[in-house]
């Protein structure tokens, strides 16, 4: 952990953890393993996002229709999201990450994570039941400004996740980069750019958006959106925490100018400090 003065971080447990490991037991300790779990991440992790988008756009594919009636079919629902909401969970806290290193050297982390996000998403997707009748369907202009609100929000979260320095969605980068060079962990300094002037937590919010403008409303779908708003409002309770413990002061004042998911002002509460922001992946 930094000292409360510091306004950078760096996750200086994991790498210590992984120097002290070293190279002994890695499962990928080899550069083919390396493209695989690269090609993973792309397969898995692209396909899955792009499987769940078009989920939320034009509702499930019905791939495996398992007859469960509705007490079954949303619990089975229910299910699917609890895999991908405990996964994703569990696999970004750094307490896993310190475990992980004894495995899997910290280089692979975001890799392995994408691939495990996204086949737990294609498992949602794929396995999906839907339940009752079409409850709200809009035409016309209704669903044009829908799915303009759609697109608008996943706009943003392309502007949010650049604003976060190189874009690397899949963490592929690190793993490519692992057998090429021995770079030093560097510190990641806390700024505030893009829309993270707004709120603390843009990318929670676009997706908020991008869940609520898919125009498709059954009974299973808005169980869907509703277990989604309440994970994503939990996931932001408990990154706050490790943000508090990463950057101490600096980030308590943050979270006092601005607030965490929705705008307060039109005008940002921060100004732009032109370093690359805090949050994770």
């Amino acid at each position: 952990m930094v000292h409360e003065k510091d306004t950078s971080c760096k996750l200086s447990a994991v790498d210590e953890a992984q120097a002290a490991h070293g190279a002994g037991g890695q499962l990928i300790s080899k550069k083919p393993g390396a493209l695989l779990l690269v090609a993973a991440a792309y397969v898995l992790g692209g396909g899955g996002m792009l499987a769940w988008l078009a989920f939320l756009l034009m509702g499930p594919p019905v791939l495996v229709n398992l007859g469960l009636g509705i007490a079954g079919g949303l619990m089975l629902d229910t299910l699917l999201c609890l895999l991908f909401f405990i996964q994703h969970s569990i696999m970004v806290r750094r307490n896993f990450r310190l475990w992980l290193t004894r495995t899997v050297r910290a280089d692979f982390h975001g890799a392995l994570y994408a691939a495990a996000s996204g086949g737990c998403l294609l498992m949602v997707v794929g396995l999906w039941q839907p339940v009752g009748l079409t409850w709200w369907h809009p035409g016309g202009t209704v669903r044009w400004a829908m799915l303009a609100l759609f697109l608008a929000a996943g706009a943003g979260a392309w502007w949010g996740s650049r604003s976060l320095g190189e874009f690397d969605a899949l963490g592929v980068r690190p793993a490519m980069q692992a057998f090429d060079s021995d770079k030093p962990a560097t510190a990641t300094p806390f700024a505030v750019r893009g829309p993270y002037r707004w709120v603390r937590h843009p990318l929670y919010l676009f997706s908020l958006v991008i869940i609520w403008a898919g125009p498709v409303f059954t009974m299973d779908r808005l169980l869907h959106n509703g277990l989604w708003t309440v994970w994503i409002v939990i996931g932001a309770t408990m990154e706050e925490r490790d943000l508090v413990d990463c950057f101490g002061d600096a980030y308590r004042t943050y979270q006092r100018t601005v607030p965490m998911l929705l705008p307060t002002s039109l005008k940002p509460r921060m100004p732009d400090t032109g370093a690359r922001p805090h949050e994770d992946r």
